[in-house]
Formats: C-alpha cells, sequence, structure tokens
C-alpha cells in the first residue's frame, strides 16, 4: 500500500552561505511511502513526473528485483513498476529520449517512449556503480563508489574516465560547465562504523584535473550533489540526514534536516522543490527550497 502524508514541518535554524544573499531553509511538504530501498530521483520536465530507482532487496546483489517507478510533483505514485528486471538501478540522467541507469556494473539503457530496454552497457572491473550524469556533447558519465573513480560511456563502450584518491567514495554526480561535480561518500576502505567522511571535488573534463570543489575539509558521508540554481550546489549527507548547500570555494552548510540514509536528491528549480529519497525506510520526501 502506498500511503502520503502531508506536512508542513518546521525546517532547521538558518545559516549564511557564502556568497547567497539570505539564509533559505528546507521544510517537508510531503512524504510517500511504499517503494523497495529507493536509492534515486530524476526529473523529466516533458513528462513531468519523477522517475525512482528502487534496488530491492540487496544493493550489490544480480538478483533481478530491482526496478524504476514513477512518482508526481506532488507526491503521488504514478506507476509503481514502470521498468522492471534490473538488479538494483541507482542513479539516473536522461539524454536524447534515452533514461540511464547505474546497476551494480553496468550502465543501463532504457527508450523512454516505450519503457523497454534498449542496451546494456558493461563495466568490465567496476566495483558498485552509482550515480549518472549526461554532458551536452553525448558522453554519459557514472561514479564508481567503491572503485574510487569515474567512468564514461562513449562511442557505445564504457571506460575509466578518472581514477584518483581525490575520488575517495565517489558517488553524486553534476555537472557546471566544464567541470564533472563529484560528491564523495568517503573512505570505507576499513568498514563502514569507520568511515571517513569526504568532500566536494571538481574534475576538468578536458585536463582531469582533480581539485575541491570548495573547502577541502570532510563535509560528510556524501550522496547525492544537484546545482542549486544560485551558482553553487545541494548535497545530501547519508548518514547525516542533511540537507547541505556549498558554493564553490566556500564550505557546505546545512540547509534542511533530512534522515540517516538521505540518498540521491533532484532539485527541480523552478517549482522550488527538492526530492529525496530515504532508503532505510523506503519512503520519498518532498521539501519546499529556494521560492
Amino acid at each position: 500500500m502506498k500511503v502520503i502524508v502531508r506536512t508542513v514541518g518546521a525546517g532547521v535554524a538558518g545559516l549564511l552561505l557564502a556568497g547567497a544573499v539570505q539564509a533559505q531553509t528546507a521544510t517537508e511538504i510531503w512524504r510517500t511511502t511504499g517503494f523497495s530501498a529507493p536509492e534515486s530521483v530524476e526529473w523529466d520536465a516533458g513528462a513531468g513526473l519523477f522517475y525512482v530507482t528502487n534496488m530491492g532487496a540487496d544493493p550489490m546483489a544480480k538478483d533481478g528485483d530491482g526496478y524504476i517507478g514513477t512518482l508526481g510533483a506532488d507526491g503521488v505514485i504514478k506507476t509503481d513498476k514502470w521498468v522492471t528486471g534490473l538488479d538494483a538501478p541507482k542513479g539516473m540522467a536522461i539524454q536524447g529520449g534515452k533514461l540511464f541507469t547505474a546497476d551494480i556494473d553496468q550502465l543501463v539503457e532504457i527508450d523512454i517512449a516505450s519503457g523497454q530496454v534498449t542496451n546494456r552497457y558493461p563495466a568490465a572491473g567496476a566495483v558498485l556503480l552509482n550515480d549518472v550524469i549526461a554532458a551536452p556533447d553525448g558522453r554519459v558519465f557514472v561514479s564508481d563508489t567503491f572503485g574510487n573513480s569515474v567512468w564514461v560511456l562513449e562511442g557505445g563502450a564504457m571506460a575509466i574516465f578518472a581514477q584518483d584518491p581525490m575520488l575517495m567514495g565517489a558517488n553524486g554526480l553534476t555537472l557546471d560547465g566544464n567541470a564533472l561535480i563529484v560528491a564523495n561518500l568517503g573512505d570505507v576502505s576499513q568498514g563502514f562504523d569507520k568511515i571517513k567522511p569526504g568532500m566536494v571535488v571538481s574534475v576538468d573534463l578536458t585536463t582531469k584535473a582533480i581539485t575541491a570543489y570548495g573547502s577541502a575539509d570532510p563535509s560528510g558521508v556524501l550522496d547525492g550533489v544537484e546545482p542549486d540554481g544560485a551558482g553553487g550546489v545541494l548535497i545530501t549527507d547519508n548518514m547525516g540526514g542533511r540537507l547541505l548547500q556549498q558554493a564553490p570555494g566556500g564550505g557546505a552548510v546545512q540547509v534542511g534536516t533530512l534522515e540517516p540514509g538521505a540518498a540521491d536528491l533532484e532539485f527541480v528549480a523552478d517549482q522550488g522543490l527538492v526530492v529525496v529519497p530515504l532508503t532505510p525506510s523506503n519512503t520519498i520526501i518532498g521539501l519546499s527550497w529556494g521560492k
């Protein structure tokens, strides 16, 4: 059963962001349950809906129980299982009428018009493909969180684009001009109970040079990252259950309270709507922010 509860919960105290005109806080406006380990949401402006990846029982298992559903901007589920037969799909990106999703060690291509899988691109050696972003030049970039790398789909084949210690736990991806912005989960080499939080970095798409996006200080166990519409980015802190905002050259500040397990967010700027999957509780929340 799908249960929708609308709230007008209180936001957290505002914090000023360097370069921002005024403090903004996010306020929850709806909450929808009934998913199966939701990990990512992707807004399709043309269709007026979100695609939602559901990882199923095990985010690392090739068990065929993963799927994609659709959700309206009001939090109402439109299609429970739009695409099935996936393993544990995570991040998504739209390009040329196709929806691309990362599925453990392959990038899956789905024709949006038909809802059919039209191609699968294996990434031999990838450990855990996670988020996806499509560039205007046709390339599709995919993070490999446990491989500390970013892959690229180009010319119909997957290859490692960048691999570096500064991509430790590479997770969320977005673009800023000629830069790929990467939100790092952090160092999990000693186990999740001893994780060393990560930071946001910038990868030059031409030279592949990697630099800190803002402060080099760890800002959290980072998951999704999206442009904030003001020259910076919004980020989810997965373990901390926080919505963060960061400007280039600045530090991350909290602009909303979420829950632990906050995953790959989407920000629809013209609606002032932030949508965040809460994986452990099989829930997705919508928050008002930025308008």
